[in-house]
């Protein structure tokens, strides 16, 4: 049985340090006021370009690390393929687009792109132990760790604002990347010191890796699927800026930018989540607990849809206005059609958390297929968006891309689980009878009309 109340204490600690991004999102608001449109639709474009190459080796790469990790014998090979191929991707991407500085300013008719690619090597270089050390703590799901980790990158980043915003110098892309760097260093410093005995290199195994029975081969293979996936999906999520900047220009950049940094709220809180489901997620599906599995997945779910149809409510009844006039510069007021469109597509969002079913299962065809399906469909509304001119409609591709990944990961769930509709909503009975405001003894999961088997499990 899946309760909340047996996983409080790691929880907690999630709770706090998703805290700590929604704090910090303050503080990147206050950096995008001070900073003059241009050079926040630099930074946005620099922040897009490293976080793509991040995910593609997170998605390539370093989850190995979490399905292999856990086993000692396996550890130190598992470091070296991480390692070597980590670097391989984020720094030796970022060297081939500093080599191509020339020519993607000049295709993006801005030279000032050139300089966004100067500092990418740099960066990708600091973060690796970061990048590493995190998936260990992520799989042994060390959510106190995690929050130490990020409580000193956010920490350093918020000092150095406060200095740089002190003595009036925060006004260039060049001082928000230094402010950047030294945080992602202090971190990486600290995640090293927090998994060093996990992070060891040598051991004696066998295999081209030097893993006991496991191969580089073989990882790789496993991540093939999925780290496509995952960088098509980083295509939409990430990299739609250098869609706007081509179509329109970076000042719309940086506003675009500035509705994304207050509509990350929903982001961190589906990685959140995501960071808890996914080491589960593996653990159940290699035990065949389906009923656990549909008990976990059924709660999640439904909190998650509930909520953020209580969010769309509130950003509509005038929460979204006065949140804007408060935080945003008026030079940024246009954000607030921008996150009027973005908040239509949260309830879709939850359904992603369901990727993790599916990578735990090895379907990483489904997974492949329903991704691409769902960036093709909103690189194809972006297009749409700046072939006709309409910079108000510029979130429609992100916008397009949860609303047909969360379909499509629902009807997975449908056909695999049986999963019934209605505990969509069982948020809010779950709820009155934690509150004790309604007494009931037992929530009954039955299937559909269309399912073969019937579910009576007590969850």
């Amino acid at each position: 049985m899946v309760r909340i109340q047996d996983h409080l204490g790691k929880l907690s600690w999630t709770v706090a340090d998703k805290i700590l991004f929604i704090g910090y999102g303050f503080v990147n608001i206050v950096q995008n006021n001070a900073l003059p449109a241009e050079e926040l639709g630099l930074y946005a474009l620099f922040m897009a370009v490293q976080t793509f190459l991040f995910t593609v080796s997170d998605s390539f790469i370093l989850q190995a690390i979490i399905l292999h990790g856990g086993d000692a014998e396996k550890r130190a090979g598992i470091n070296r393929f991480a390692l070597f191929w980590h670097t391989v991707i984020t720094v030796g991407g970022a060297c081939v687009l500093l080599v191509l500085q020339s020519v993607l300013a000049d295709f993006f008719d801005d030279a000032r792109i050139a300089v966004v690619m100067r500092y990418l090597p740099l960066m990708s270089l600091v973060s690796i132990p970061r990048k590493i050390a995190e998936k260990h703590l992520q799989r042994a799901v060390q959510a106190r760790a995690i929050f130490a980790v990020d409580i000193v990158w956010f920490g350093t980043m918020t000092l150095l604002s406060a200095y740089f915003l002190a003595v009036g110098q925060l006004q260039s892309f060049e001082i928000i990347f230094l402010i950047s760097l030294c945080g992602m260093a202090a971190s990486s410093v600290v995640s090293y010191t927090l998994t060093r005995k996990l992070l060891n290199l040598r051991n004696v195994g066998v295999g081209v890796g030097g893993a006991a029975h496991i191969s580089w081969k073989e990882l790789l293979n496993f991540g093939a699927y999925q780290g496509t996936a995952g960088m098509l999906a980083n295509v939409i999520k990430q990299l739609d800026v250098t869609l706007v900047q081509y179509f329109f220009n970076t000042a719309t950049v940086g506003v675009y930018q500035s509705a994304k940094t207050l509509f990350r709220f929903f982001d961190e809180a589906l990685n959140a989540i995501t960071g808890l489901v996914y080491p589960t997620t593996v653990r159940l599906v290699r035990e065949s607990k389906e009923e656990q599995i549909l008990a976990l997945f059924s709660k999640m779910l439904s909190f998650g849809v509930v909520l953020s149809l209580c969010a769309i409510a509130l950003v509509y009844a005038g929460v979204a206005e006065w949140l804007v006039s408060l935080v945003l510069a008026p030079k940024y007021a246009a954000a607030l059609g921008y996150i009027k469109l973005l908040v239509l597509s949260t309830p879709a969002m939850p359904f992603l958390v369901l990727v993790s079913y599916m990578i735990a299962r090895g379907d990483g065809k489904f997974l492949l297929v329903s991704i691409a399906s769902a960036v093709g469909c909103g690189v194809a509304a972006l297009c749409a968006v700046g072939y006709v001119g309409i910079s108000e409609a510029v979130p429609l591709g992100i916008m397009t891309y949860y609303l047909v990944e969360g379909s499509l990961c629902f009807a997975y769930l449908r056909r695999w689980m049986h999963f019934p509709t209605h505990l969509l909503w069982r948020a809010v009975p779950d709820t009155l009878s934690f509150l004790g405001i309604w007494k009931r003894k037992n929530i009954s999961d039955t299937t559909t009309k269309d399912d073969t088997t019937k579910d009576n499990t007590t969850y």
